[in-house]
């Protein structure tokens, strides 16, 4: 028997300010326990798509459901029971402890007159152990690095218990410790987890597949090995990219800038944007970890 999707979106479609579309039609599906990764340049919609699946945007065309159900016909409890979301902001300017951070998570699971909830203590307890934040606890969240907040409100969402998980690049911030062990924890959930990225190959090596967006269309989509060639590089991230099998017959890939002159004015903008393309730490380790 097919299993049936977890998430349908069909035709998603967001208009800005000034009418440019900022999502245009976007369709995909995704199987439960599945981790995808959303690739693209900066100002591809990938945000933009993010918002629209855990509340944060609720002005669109198109459609969305979660286990059948039109997200648009959710109230926010019954919304925060299927999804969670961790998105770029993080607290910083008001005084809560880590654990009542964390302890907010359970809210849409209080009993809606007495506010009981019985399985809180383990759900956090087990929730803290994965994420080592035990020694945080009763520290105020704004004494926290960028990282350690981080990691804090990826474990808030967890502690929710959604079917899917909604990450805006949740790297952002970590050590190279942190990077992998969170790609390695998603992999391990019993949810799905929609992820947007910048690390292509944390992307190749955890992610069962990619959607790669461009201009708020959906450019791409499949296997990380098979979508990322050296053709999409060009058109779609402006840089040369050869991509190859690295020792450990792990997707890898080498990029430079295009030649300024040989650019079309389009890609010219995104070469200025992205004119030095390093690979990280995390890039580096992630392929010989």
């Amino acid at each position: 028997m097919a299993v049936a999707d977890l998430l349908q979106v069909s035709g998603l479609t967001v208009s800005g300010d000034n009418q440019q579309l900022l999502l245009d039609d976007v369709s995909f599906s995704m199987r439960p326990g599945e981790v995808v990764g959303v690739l693209g340049p900066n100002g591809a919609g990938k945000t933009t798509l993010l918002r629209c699946l855990f509340g944060a945007l609720r002005q669109f065309s198109g459609s969305v459901h979660i286990n059948g159900r039109d997200i648009s016909t959710l109230t926010d409890r019954q919304r925060a029971l299927q999804v969670a979301a961790v998105t770029q902001e993080m607290p910083a300017d008001f005084q809560l402890s880590v654990r009542s951070v964390i302890a907010t998570g359970r809210t849409p699971h209080q009993h809606w007159f007495t506010g009981k909830d019985p399985d809180a203590e383990k759900v956090i307890d087990e929730a803290v152990r994965q994420f080592h934040l035990r020694r945080y606890l009763d520290r105020d969240i704004s004494e926290l690095s960028g990282g350690e907040r981080k990691r804090v409100m990826i474990c808030r969402a967890l502690v929710q218990q959604p079917e899917l998980l909604v990450l805006d690049e949740p790297c952002n911030h970590l050590d190279i410790e942190h990077q992998l062990s969170l790609m390695q924890l998603l992999r391990k959930l019993p949810v799905s987890s929609l992820v947007s990225l910048h690390d292509f190959p944390l992307a190749a090596r955890y992610c069962d597949r990619v959607l790669v967006m461009k201009q708020g269309r959906l450019v791409a989509e499949g296997p990380a090995e098979s979508v990322l060639t050296p053709e999409l590089f060009e058109n779609v991230f402006a840089v040369r990219a050869n991509t190859y099998s690295n020792p450990w017959e792990q997707w890898s890939f080498y990029a430079t800038s295009l030649p300024f002159f040989s650019c079309t004015k389009k890609q010219k903008d995104q070469a200025h944007a992205h004119s030095h393309l390093q690979l990280s730490d995390a890039v580096r380790q992630s392929g010989a970890a």
